[in-house]
């Protein structure tokens, strides 16, 4: 604001200063006829008087018109840092508004793996089910064409069961990774390893998706989902929800 009423007051002040030049360049040579008497033996003549009024009155101006150039120039690196700045701001806000976003995704990816399932799977149809729509979500968190969920056995090394998901038109290999070099923690190219939490199981659940640099939130939501799977495959082999539902019936009919 200040740098615009200093740009303000030089363009008044230069535009007097132009005024006054005007007029004094018509007016002088009118006032001054026959030269200006300093002393009685020195006297400035007329052309030269109006020389230096004119010179002064034109230094005057220059140092004016010096000014408001450098103040125009201040006003030009402020506006362009102003400009930068504001940039910088809708950058950063659009990346807000981006994360946001990203943010409401993942809730709602958190939601449907603990908060969307109303019922346990009571038959091998419906727990298959419930597991390939967990792996579709790691597909779909991930990113990537294909995932695979394998259960592998300690002692054995035996695959217990893989369930995988694949996109339209992809097609699945037929050895993505071997269950000795997942055990043996050796890395295979092309290929991401997500393991699940629990150490002190008897079998071991993985993840496998295309190697990809997977953002640290999504790394967390596939371990999520790949611990979801792992504890279903432990209460579906255990047999645990038909044990529930029939102690549920039981007990509403003993209450009976």
């Amino acid at each position: 604001m200040k740098t615009i009423q200093r740009i303000k007051m030089f363009i008044v002040v230069y535009i007097l200063a132009l005024i006054a030049l005007a007029i004094i360049m018509i007016t002088l040579p009118i006032l001054i006829q026959q030269g200006l008497p300093v002393t009685e033996s020195f006297v400035i003549e007329e052309e030269i008087l109006e020389a230096s009024l004119i010179a002064v009155l034109l230094w005057v101006s220059y140092c004016i018109l010096s000014g408001f150039i450098r103040e125009l120039n201040r006003y030009a690196r402020e506006l362009e840092k102003t400009s930068v700045e504001r940039s910088r701001l809708l950058s950063r806000l659009s990346d807000s508004f981006s994360y946001i976003g990203v943010v409401n995704v993942e809730l709602q990816t958190i939601q449907s793996i603990f908060c969307g399932i109303d019922r346990y799977p009571q038959t091998k149809k419906e727990f298959k089910r419930l597991i390939n729509d967990l792996v579709a979500k790691v597909m779909t968190v991930a990113g990537t064409p294909r995932a695979v969920i394998r259960l592998i056995s300690r002692d054995s090394g035996r695959t217990i069961a893989e369930y995988s998901s694949v996109r339209a038109k992809k097609s699945l290999p037929s050895v993505i990774i071997g269950n000795r070099e997942i055990l043996e923690n050796r890395h295979v190219e092309g290929v991401q390893e997500i393991h699940s939490s629990p150490k002190n199981l008897d079998l071991i659940t993985v993840c496998l998706v295309p190697a990809t640099r997977l953002p640290k939130e999504a790394a967390i939501l596939v371990t999520a989902i790949t611990n979801q799977v792992e504890l279903f495959f432990m209460l579906h082999r255990a047999g645990l929800p038909d044990k529930l539902v029939a102690n549920g019936h039981a007990d509403k009919h003993t209450g009976a």
